[in-house]
């Protein structure tokens, strides 16, 4: 998130710097005009382009999806895990054909008493965060039904969900392979696994089956795949910090008694800008992630070490993908890591056939950005985005700073090295300088055969609104690039914010994208499904201690707006094919996607794939399915504006029911 270090390594990076630099939250400060002329973005390069025809709607009023959400106390935050926010996922938990919207929820430090107890695992004594049993206040995370009439209702307590931890990234997955979506969640505290009953209720089994974790993990994430190919969907857990390692650490060098309530130890001990702020991650107790490899039984087992995933030191996992970067066959595990380098845990095989991971991040060049130095990495999709058949990989950081937009390049065509070059400064760098951004998608938002890229944007510090000149601010508009040359890589910015920014001459008309894109808010999250069934990808956004955005995908209509929707099915436990890539091809196009259940920022979107196929009326998919023999299958002839799943077993397409609604307007 922050660069902001505590403040022993804060004092000493202070000697190396101008005050003014220390702005960044410890790392150097990189403006626009430092950038080399050629690398700038040409602010009004498409002047002379047609109008955009992406629509995005802000329906929220009339949605009904009313919950606030409850990331630790309003305003100025004083430790970091309160900065962070929820993750949504959209899940279709009843099998009706309407997807529904589960929405963790955070807490607040008054819910919770600092005290010590003995870590069982190495016998010495630790501070702990622990839950208070009686609880001022209970904040519980969200089950919200579609009704298939644009509106959402909570059906929370129906379904038999109850959990008061603080909640962060939500994963569903069928890992019983019954049939129907189980709900995974990521807590500071022990982590849920809610098994879908198969009759609208749920089951937390994550104890009885061996995925609850540490009590003292802070976890915020989680990818699913069938990792060492034995049929079972295995679990990734990202995880970031010990936050209870830092209150103690304050109550301690503040003089505060033994017992004192977590919520009167001071969490602003460092500077940011000359004022006091909440330090992180840079000092902070980081953790490990863990890998847990799904047994002939249904219970989970830790292999993160047996595997090659244990680094030597734990670091601060905001995202995680499990892809095939390489085409082996093989799932690869990337991470992306808070103010630290990420991690690309690439797999390989002994020569008994055993699982072995090891970290290529650097040589194949996404361990850090263009810089070469570590970023704020926060959300994270992999695509196509060039069209080139290789997959790529996008990842959001902190203000003043550039996304990275990573291109697979391979040595040699097809079979040959896959390597990455980081082309975020030189396709979008100068509009997103001042953005600090979280979640991201890729998605064909009209239809035309390409993607573009929606980014969600919020600041950590309040304070930055204290400021003048600055170029950001605590909510911030969201970004919206529509793809105007996938080859050439070239994004045109639209929607409010860049009609705010635009270069003189500019028509702004031309990039009205819809009053869903003048919603300023502190943003984190932004999970994308088409919940209205209609053939165009809406979302919502989620933010601090504020209810979710609910935005509607309005356009375009008919001619050269032709979709198609894919679903995969698979004898065996990965009944979904996570881990699958497929391409669909049209007498114009060619797109490739992966199959993957994590996206954007903690959570996850919308299953089903959709893909935007211009005006082509029909399309062909060839896919490969998960596992070593990189078996494929070809589907031709799918017909546009239907949902279909592609039978493994049987080789054939079946149409599943797609049935489209109207969403009412807000007032």
């Amino acid at each position: 998130m922050t660069r902001l270090r505590t403040p022993w390594l804060f004092a000493a990076a202070a000697l190396l710097v101008l005050p003014l630099l220390l702005a960044s939250c410890g790392e150097k400060e990189r403006g626009p005009t430092e950038n080399p002329a050629e690398e700038a973005v040409e602010a009004d390069r498409w002047k002379d382009a047609p109008a955009t025809r992406i629509r995005l709607l802000d329906v929220t009023a009339s949605a009904g999806i009313t919950a606030t959400n409850h990331s630790g106390r309003p305003g100025l935050k004083e430790f970091l895990i309160e900065a962070v926010g929820p993750g949504a996922a959209w899940v279709d938990y009843d099998a009706d054909g309407l997807l529904d919207l589960f929405i963790p929820d955070g807490d607040v430090f008054s819910n919770y008493t600092l005290r010590s107890v003995q870590d069982e695992a190495t016998g010495r004594t630790r501070a702990s965060l622990t839950p208070k049993p009686t609880r001022a206040e209970v904040f519980l995370d969200r089950l919200w039904r579609n009704n298939g009439d644009g509106t959402f209702s909570d059906v929370t307590a129906q379904t038999g969900i109850h959990d008061e931890s603080w909640s962060f990234g939500a994963t569903p997955f069928d890992y019983d392979a019954d049939g129907d979506q189980d709900i995974f969640v990521a807590n500071f505290g022990l982590n849920r696994l809610w098994r879908n009953n198969g009759d609208g209720t749920f089951t937390d089994v994550a104890e009885a089956l061996g995925v609850a974790g540490d009590p003292s993990a802070w976890s915020t994430c989680a990818a699913v795949g069938d990792v060492d190919d034995d049929g079972r969907l295995d679990l990734y857990i990202g995880t970031y910090s010990d936050p209870a390692f830092e209150v103690e650490r304050l109550r301690i060098k503040q003089g505060l008694a033994p017992g004192t309530p977590a919520e009167a130890v001071s969490g602003r001990d460092c500077k940011w800008r000359a004022i006091p702020a909440y330090c992180g991650p840079i000092g902070l107790k980081g953790q490990h992630d863990t890998m847990l490899r799904q047994t002939e039984d249904g219970t989970f087992e830790d292999v993160t070490v047996a595997w090659g995933l244990r680094p030597r030191v734990g670091k601060y996992a905001f995202t995680t993908l499990m892809f095939d970067f390489n085409d082996d066959g093989l799932l690869d595990i990337y991470v992306a890591n808070d103010s630290e380098e990420n991690f690309m845990w690439e797999q390989a095989r002994d020569e008994q056939g055993r699982v072995v991971f090891r970290d290529t991040s650097d040589t194949l060049g996404i361990k850090v950005g263009e810089q070469t130095t570590a970023q704020a990495s926060m959300g994270m999709s992999v695509n196509d985005i060039n069209r080139d058949g290789r997959l790529d990989i996008f990842i959001t950081n902190f203000s003043h700073d550039w996304n990275n937009l990573y291109i697979a390049k391979q040595v040699g065509g097809e079979g040959g090295a896959v390597y990455f070059k980081d082309r975020g400064l030189q396709t979008m760098g100068q509009q997103v300088y001042y953005d600090l951004s979280w979640g991201c998608g890729w998605y064909d938002f009209d239809n035309d055969g390409d993607q573009d890229l929606y980014v969600a944007n919020g600041h950590v510090y309040k304070e930055i609104d204290l400021f003048e000149k600055t170029g950001t601010a605590y909510e911030q508009l969201n970004a919206l690039f529509e793809n105007m040359d996938a080859a050439e890589l070239a994004f045109r910015e639209v929607g409010t914010k860049a009609q705010k920014n635009a270069a003189k001459g500019v028509d702004t008309t031309k990039l009205e994208a819809g009053d869903g894109m003048a919603v300023a808010r502190c943003s984190r999250q932004a999970a994308f499904a088409d919940w209205n069934n209609d053939g165009r990808m809406d979302l919502v956004t989620l933010g601090m201690n504020v209810p979710p955005t609910v935005l509607l995908g309005a356009g375009p209509a008919g001619e050269g707006a032709r979709w198609v929707k894919l679903s995969f099915a698979q004898p065996g436990g990965n009944r979904e094919a996570l881990g699958a890539t497929y391409v669909v091809t049209t007498p114009e196009l060619s797109q490739r996607f992966a199959v993957v259940r994590q996206k954007s920022f903690l959570g996850c979107d919308d299953p089903r794939q959709h893909v935007g196929l211009a005006g082509a009326e029909t399309c062909d998919v060839v896919v490969t399915w998960p596992g070593r023999e990189r078996a494929k299958s070809h589907f031709k002839g799918l017909e546009a504006g239907k949902h279909w799943i592609l039978d493994r077993a049987t080789g054939e397409a079946r149409e599943a029911p797609l049935t489209a609604f109207a969403v009412p307007a807000s007032k």
